[in-house]
């Protein structure tokens, strides 16, 4: 009775797989030790914390639900005051108070309805518009919203009155998202309307709340200049593909975006 003899371990072979097998399992053991970016270190624990409490929401959308949450609880909590905030040419100018450029369009208000009511908005159009329409393009959703916020600014400046501009840049979102969505319906409050309607029944329902309905104007106004420049003008036979908006290199870079 013959037996066939399994060629040794320090075969040619043999030897090499067993080298990649300790090798394989040098780096396993290696990678425990140090902060894990799968999803399996300490920063998947806060982002899962963050998904529960308000959902899976795209990067740009859940810095701007973070940071308006932020300060209306600063606010409701009275640690910092509210007149602080808004946006005030003259403490621009002169004082060089330039944090106000950027918490006017982030103040949605006081603990109450109106805040939630906003936030609402912001979560569900916002979210749809990054998540859909500028999907693995965070660069350039964040690029048109500081597009929109200079031109809600100039418009402030030379023709508006506002304190705080939060609302306009929400309607920016909604008719950017109406204006590349035509075909959908959206149920708001009974009613079943086409999304490039969304805007104005929204801003006839904040008018309800006790809104400006200038705000919204200005908002509608700036979403159709950047939708306009960005969607139609570029398709023109006279533009030869030029684009006004075209997002910035060095924030794609940031942004970790690929062209």
């Amino acid at each position: 009775r013959s037996w066939r003899k399994r060629p040794p371990c320090h075969a040619p072979r043999r030897r090499a797989a067993c080298h990649a097998t300790r090798r394989r399992v040098a780096r396993g053991r290696g990678a425990g030790s140090q902060p894990s970016w799968d999803g399996r270190g300490p920063e998947a624990g806060c982002r899962a914390m963050m998904n529960a409490l308000i959902g899976y929401q795209p990067p740009v959308t859940r810095c701007l639900i973070l940071a308006s949450g932020t300060l209306m609880l600063l606010c409701s909590l009275d640690m910092i005051s509210q007149f602080s905030l808004y946006l005030n040419w003259q403490l621009i100018i002169y004082e060089f108070q330039l944090w106000r450029l950027v918490t006017c369009f982030l103040f949605f208000g006081t603990f109450g309805l109106h805040y939630f009511w906003n936030t609402y908005v912001l979560v569900f159009y916002c979210s749809s518009l990054e998540a859909v329409s500028f999907h693995s393009k965070s660069a350039d959703f964040l690029w048109m919203l500081i597009c929109s916020a200079g031109m809600l600014l100039m418009l402030t400046f030379f023709f508006g009155n506002s304190y705080f501009i939060s609302g306009a840049m929400i309607d920016v979102t909604t008719y950017v998202w109406g204006r590349r969505n035509p075909a959908a319906r959206m149920q708001l409050l009974f009613f079943t309307i086409r999304a490039p309607y969304v805007p104005w029944v929204l801003a006839w329902i904040s008018l309800l709340m006790g809104g400006n309905i200038q705000d919204h104007l200005m908002g509608v106004a700036a979403g159709h200049i950047y939708y306009f420049f960005e969607d139609v003008y570029p398709l023109l036979p006279t533009s030869k593909g030029f684009r006004i908006f075209r997002t910035p290199k060095i924030l794609k870079i940031i942004c970790s975006q690929r062209d």
